[in-house]
């Protein structure tokens, strides 16, 4: 008996928090990037970033009008869908591209962010196709977009990471011919290092990012999206692009491949 009771108090711990319950309670656990700039990074023991902006807006229009605490939970690419399968957040704001296979697993808000694969590369070695990555070293975040991707078109030799940084660092290093991902996060690196390019920017279909939630939490996820359609229409997605996007990338990544603006003006 003691043994069933344990497990049932183990089982239920997995179940997510309710949007009552994280009110009552006045804290909202968000899984976020702390490396991944301009969407989330760690700076000088403060998170910043796009979707930190995001995150706080959406906590401070749940607790309203009162006041809620948020705890920021730092997240690796394989950290994600995890975190809320065993309840560890109660959502996740990290660039988590909706797919398939991820929306058995999880269930996503509608999108706040449209993206495409792109590469980076170091310039000396001059590679401007697909086709001269046949014979290369393509660095990917395990179980990113980017692997689903490079496998489809019969790609095998691969090498992972965990974070933004981390890959670059080995790019750099020689330790891999390419890194491939998200093409917001691989552009933002030739702004600040000439030594590297993106000229694929563009690969494969769009990727739409959402925010996750665990499967089945839907008063939560009703929330988040009435909230996304209410923050687009008051403006916030493109006042927090120019805000953060813009002054990082010097204006080289037009919002209007992005923004999904558009699709929010039907709902």
């Amino acid at each position: 008996m003691k043994l069933i009771f344990a497990l049932l108090l183990s089982c239920v711990a997995l179940f997510a928090d309710s949007l009552e319950s994280i009110r009552q309670n006045g804290v909202i656990r968000i899984g976020v990037y702390d490396g991944q700039p301009p969407f989330g990074e760690l700076n000088e023991g403060k998170f910043e970033g796009f979707e930190i902006t995001m995150a706080k807006t959406i906590a401070n229009d749940l607790f309203a009008p009162k006041q809620g605490r948020i705890e920021f939970v730092p997240m690796n690419v394989e950290d994600r869908i995890p975190a809320l399968i065993n309840n560890r957040v109660d959502m996740v704001i990290a660039t988590i591209t909706i797919t398939e296979a991820r929306s058995k697993q999880i269930d996503f808000s509608i999108p706040y962010f449209s993206v495409n694969l792109g590469v980076l590369t170091r310039k000396d070695d001059r590679i401007k196709s697909l086709g001269e990555l046949r014979n290369k070293k393509i660095l990917l975040e395990s179980g990113g977009t980017g692997e689903a991707f490079f496998r489809k078109e019969g790609f095998s030799n691969f090498e992972f990471c965990k974070i933004a940084r981390e890959c670059y660092r080995m790019l750099k290093d020689g330790k891999v011919d390419a890194y491939a991902t998200d093409n917001l996060i691989v552009l933002a690196y030739p702004v600040a290092d000439d030594t590297v390019e993106v000229a694929m920017k563009n690969l494969g279909s769009p990727d739409f990012m959402g925010i996750g939630v665990q499967k089945g939490n839907q008063e939560l996820l009703d929330f988040v999206n009435a909230e996304l359609i209410k923050l687009s229409k008051e403006g916030f997605f493109k006042n927090a692009y120019e805000e953060t996007f813009d002054p990082f990338y010097r204006g080289t990544a037009d919002k209007k491949y992005f923004l999904l603006e558009g699709i929010y003006s039907f709902l």
